[in-house]
């Protein structure tokens, strides 16, 4: 009896957390998470080339890793505490723009995995809300996986092999029925998302590939 009441007691308090939440605050909240994905896209990519031209690619490449990993820090520190205060940020108690950032951040505090694992947690809750994406929902899903080192559910995250086709990092569970999977939670299909990753590496790196005499992306069939 004290376990239910303590449960209900905690999903009381994660509720009143964003229903008490101030139209100044809400509005801070989203204000500050437009702002740190508007820098996690910045080094989300690949370096300029005016980084490349001055240093050099791997020079280049390693500057652009360390600041990415040093904001990402910064970054998850902050949403941290927006999480700890103001609970899950969602598309119906904040918006649909303001949950995508808050996720993007969680998805991307690959130093922090017992954040990442708390989010998931809430957040598989709530897409029975429809207060949260299923697609967000099941791209961190597969990256608390990955990040512990296990197979992936929806095969989101993907590496790519010596041909440069795209493959999921550590393994699929249940490659059989992937595609019902994929489907259940909005995904693309997983031979088209795979070919478009695969294309996409592919532009980026034509140079090299070329050079090892692979002189067109190699789709799945």
């Amino acid at each position: 009896m004290k376990k239910t009441i303590l449960i209900l007691s905690l999903v009381t308090l994660t509720s009143c957390q964003t229903q008490n939440i101030s139209k100044e605050d809400k509005s801070k909240v989203i204000n500050k998470l437009e702002d740190l994905m508007t820098v996690d896209q910045k080094y989300a990519g690949i370096p300029s080339n005016e980084l490349i031209e001055k240093y050099g690619n791997e020079k280049a490449w390693e500057i652009f890793k360390n600041k990415r990993d040093s904001i990402a820090t910064v970054n998850q520190l902050i949403v941290k505490k927006i999480f700890n205060k103001y609970g899950f940020i969602g598309e119906n108690n904040f918006n649909k723009s303001a949950s995508n950032n808050f996720w993007l951040i969680v998805q991307h505090a690959d130093n922090d995995i017992k954040l990442q694992k708390k989010v998931l947690k809430v957040m598989y809750k709530e897409t029975k809300n429809n207060n949260a994406s299923k697609i967000n929902y099941a791209m961190l899903e597969d990256r608390v996986n990955v990040n512990n080192g296990k197979k992936q559910k929806f095969g989101s995250q993907v590496t790519y092999n010596k041909i440069g086709q795209a493959i999921p990092v550590n393994g699929l569970i249940d490659s059989l029925n992937i595609e019902k999977i994929r489907a259940e939670f909005g995904l693309p299909s997983f031979k088209k998302y795979y070919n478009e990753m695969t294309k996409m590496h592919f532009e980026m790196n034509k140079d090299i590939y070329i050079s090892r005499g692979i002189t067109e992306p190699k789709f799945y069939k």
